[in-house]
């Protein structure tokens, strides 16, 4: 395969590295532009593995699994950070820990034998708590006018996430009543 063909995963790979040092500097207390910048940064790399692996016809085995580990690994960790410097609330990262564990427990057979794909509706979540995430970042004082506005989407990122969550399990249960899958 050639290097053009795993840019992809390239991407997904900078953006679950690159969450270490977002958090290290989070954590540091240093909310603002540049901290804003830097995780839009990150979570336009979700959209950039995504259109070049649809697009190009690049999907890969390894894209499968790896996208999704490092949005969860990078949306909880962002999050918990954000919560614990007082940018979002606690329940946020509580409520998305709990939902991917149960997720990832309830539907890692079906996620393993293909059976589960994207949403529309994960793709909305993500996209609200990216956006979240991002505003949460710039700190109380770059936020002016909008306030808690970050916390609101935060929010609702969070109970969006109990439905993908819901669903993606509902979906991996669905057979033919003994756990066998009947297409």
């Amino acid at each position: 395969m050639r290097v053009t063909h795993q840019l992809p995963n390239i991407f997904t790979a900078v953006r679950l590295a690159a969450t270490v040092p977002l958090v290290r500097h989070i954590r540091g207390g240093r909310t603002g532009l540049a901290t804003s910048v830097g995780v839009a940064l990150w979570a336009a790399t979700d959209w950039v593995d995504g259109a070049l692996a649809r697009r190009m016809h690049w999907e890969s085995k390894v894209g499968q699994a790896l996208d999704p580990l490092a949005d969860r690994a990078g949306i909880s960790a962002i999050a918990w950070t954000l919560a614990s410097v007082g940018e979002i609330p606690r329940r946020v990262p509580i409520t998305v820990l709990v939902v991917d564990v149960a997720t990832a427990l309830l539907t890692s057979k079906a996620a393993y034998r293909g059976h589960l794909s994207v949403s529309y509706l994960g793709k909305v979540r993500s996209a609200i708590l990216f956006v979240a995430l991002v505003m949460a970042a710039s700190g109380p004082r770059k936020r002016g006018r909008l306030g808690r506005l970050p916390h609101a989407l935060a929010d609702l990122g969070a109970v969006l996430h109990i439905a993908v969550g819901v669903g993606y399990i509902r979906t991996a249960h669905k057979g033919d009543g003994r756990g066998h899958w009947t297409h």
